[in-house]
């Protein structure tokens, strides 16, 4: 990625939008339970689309999930999976207090690496 000499590249960022937010988080987890990924206001987004890679030792996953809810339920669908060479996750949705959750499930209790960009619009 070409950038100004001495200038890194921006590693995280939140580009806010008059209808959304574009964002991006990775979290590292060792642990075969749940873990959040990513935790919005669901008072403030209605959906989100993710691109998740996920990976654990040479084990790769990347996918893309879209969510949407009514304040109480979340639904998800889940397209365009690739395990190289065999899955390295599982994911869900829910609706926890005023939080709309992505939610991953290593696994693999080895150390696992999951890179999130998303999209979220506004309710």
């Amino acid at each position: 990625m070409p950038y100004i000499v001495k200038t890194p590249p921006v590693t995280k960022q939140t580009l806010e939008l008059s209808a959304g937010l574009v964002q991006s988080s990775i979290s590292t987890t060792t642990s075969t339970g749940i873990s959040t990924l990513v935790s919005l206001a669901s008072t403030i987004y209605r959906s989100v689309n993710y691109q998740i890679q996920t990976t654990e030792g040479t084990n790769y996953n990347k996918t893309t999930i879209n969510v949407i809810h009514n304040g109480t339920t979340a639904y998800l669908s889940e397209f365009g999976t690739i395990n190289e060479p065999v899955g390295v996750a599982t994911f869900s949705a829910d609706i926890n207090g005023n939080n709309l959750r992505l939610l991953g499930f290593p696994a693999s209790s080895n150390s696992t690496t999951f890179k999130v960009i998303y999209t979220a619009l506004d309710a």
